[in-house]
């Protein structure tokens, strides 16, 4: 799959994660910016917010957290889609009530099957692609 020169932001504090999750998804034919580093990672995103057809967040990060990024990128570009993730347990009140009316494309929970997030990114972006071709 080509996403036309998109590309996709994945941000966890664990290096391991990163790692894993952009390899995975790199063999699949997408192109994948990695961060550890919350701050980093959303002056990278502010930068290039144009190029990113979606967004992948660990919840739970020290200094930022990932409810805190995302209302931040959603600052910079209220369409770009966003999944979220997390090893802890987070249910819907939680999420409402951290992100407020800023909206999210879905949860994952870790620990993450790369088949399933292959395929959550795939149902997720084909209709981006489409629209942009």
């Amino acid at each position: 799959m080509t996403l036309n020169n998109k590309s996709i932001l994945v941000l966890d504090d664990e290096f391991d994660i990163v790692a894993l999750i952009k390899q995975s998804l790199q063999k699949g034919g997408l192109h994948v910016y990695a961060f550890t580093d919350a701050l980093l990672a959303l002056e990278h995103f502010r930068l290039n917010c144009k190029h990113y057809i979606l967004v992948l967040s660990d919840v739970r990060m020290p200094g930022m957290d990932g409810f805190e990024f995302v209302r931040k990128l959603k600052e910079i570009n209220s369409t770009t889609k966003v999944l979220l993730m997390s090893a802890f347990e987070i249910n819907s009140t939680e999420l409402s009530t951290a992100l407020g009316s800023v909206h999210i494309d879905g949860f994952i929970q870790k620990p993450l099957s790369m088949n399933e997030l292959n395929s959550i990114i795939r149902k997720l972006t084909v209709s981006e692609i489409k629209t942009r071709v």
